[in-house]
């Protein structure tokens, strides 16, 4: 049904009103009609969604009720997905319909998914929000198969939005494409049955490629009736990973960055090497952390060390009032509360319990979240605990062998400066 505004436009387009519209810089609605807020209505497309036409021809077509922008989206061609996707798309224009076709044709014997991406506007610049899929076959049945997913940006550790996701079906490499929502989820229904090699890609220039270095993960899938997946998108470097800084954390503790994000799993001391110069002696680690590790680790010697300063302060009260005659006489709840604090010191001190079960709560807060605490948290750094102290002055060498989340493996080396140790001031 028509809106009022529509009505409008329609009677501006009088004879005796068409000199008044051409002359118009822009196309829009007239002036002094009300206000048009809502997007354009999908009225009808061609074919209808679900037919079987196997001699159709011609271009496939959506109808609005109105004048839609030949800029929407940025152009036109960035809101339309075909599949299979051909080699070429033609995308016209006219104005209030939308017309497709690919290059070469329609195949015969295919089923087709046409989707009209949300970002189609009209002359007054509201905007379509929701996806429309049209659905059609070039002979045969439709199947009736549901394939869904989600795509998780593992580096930024969460769903990744607008990625690209291309169901390639095998032998004959035909490829299904789609984008995921705002929540990383995508669905593809009416995939023809068979096995595919499916690819999820963070789009980041949103070409709607799989570019060299956009992350992406891939996985085999046999789509019969439903089909559900998982992908895990991360950047495939055929190379490994080289040592690319290193910093002091304190006198016996550096940290490494590595150039790549590294393998998942736990930090390996074996595949690490300190040697001081210009001897090359080698110095003795006593670990190699995650970064996640070393701060469990820090935060418990943190609360030792606070534990130990308060039980010796206490001890040194309870000297001092041991020496007080009067003191002594008096009665005293002082052990009452050295008990208290004992409790409360010890309970502090387990930081790897609270942190566990903070943890556990926050799995229960959202799907990602939930999905995100399957896999660890992918990490470019190693924390370097040595055996003895670092020399001031002194400089170390260090290797590493490591491999990045594809495996690949490099060997590489650093050179670690230590800074020379503050002269003491003189005395006055």
């Amino acid at each position: 049904m028509a809106r009022p505004t529509r009505h409008a436009f329609r009677e501006a387009a009088r004879p005796g009103l068409l000199v008044l519209l051409a002359g118009c810089a822009s196309m829009g609605n007239p002036p002094g009609g009300p206000e048009d807020f809502a997007p354009p209505v999908l009225l009808s497309t061609r074919p209808d969604s679900g037919a079987v036409l196997p001699d159709f021809d011609g271009d496939a077509e959506f109808q609005f009720d109105e004048v839609i922008s030949e800029q929407s989206g940025g152009g036109l061609d960035n809101l339309v997905l075909l599949s299979p996707r051909p080699e070429k798309i033609n995308v016209s224009w006219k104005r209030s319909r939308l017309t497709v076709r690919p290059g070469g044709g329609w195949l015969p014997g295919t089923v087709y998914h046409l989707t009209l991406l949300p970002g189609m506007t009209d002359l007054s610049n509201n905007r379509l929000k929701d996806r429309v899929t049209l659905i059609f076959s070039t002979g045969g049945p439709i199947p009736a198969t549901t394939y869904t997913g989600t795509v998780i940006d593992w580096a930024a550790q969460r769903a990744s939005a607008q990625s690209l996701v291309e169901a390639v079906l095998m032998p004959d490499s035909l490829v299904y494409v789609t984008q995921t929502d705002s929540a990383g989820d995508f669905t593809f229904t009416a995939l023809p049955l068979g096995q595919y090699q499916v690819f999820a890609t963070v789009d980041g220039n949103g070409n709607r490629q799989r570019d060299r270095r956009e992350s992406y993960d891939s996985l085999a899938v046999t789509v019969d009736s439903t089909a559900t997946s998982v992908f895990w998108a991360f950047a495939h470097d055929s190379a490994g990973p080289q040592l690319r800084q290193t910093t002091l954390v304190d006198s016996v503790t550096v940290r490494v960055t590595f150039s790549q994000n590294l393998e998942p799993g736990p930090a390996d001391s074996a595949v690490i090497t300190v040697r001081i110069l210009p001897d090359s002696l080698p110095i003795a680690l006593a670990a190699v952390w995650t970064p996640t590790v070393y701060d469990s680790v820090h935060a418990v010697e943190i609360e030792a060390a606070r534990v130990a300063d308060s039980v010796a302060a206490q001890a040194l009260a309870d000297s001092l009032a041991a020496a007080d005659t009067v003191a002594a006489v008096a009665p005293d709840d002082s052990a009452a509360a050295d008990t208290t604090d004992a409790r409360r010191d010890a309970d502090r001190a387990r930081p790897a319990e609270a942190a566990q079960d903070t943890t556990q709560a926050a799995a229960d807060t959202t799907r990602i979240e939930r999905l995100l605490l399957e896999r660890p948290a992918l990490i470019d750094e190693w924390v370097i605990r040595l055996a003895t102290p670092l020399v001031p002055g002194a400089r170390y060498v260090i290797d590493a062998v490591v491999a990045n989340v594809n495996g690949a493996v490099a060997e590489s080396r650093t050179l670690l400066i230590v800074p020379e140790a503050p002269e003491e001031p003189p005395p006055p």
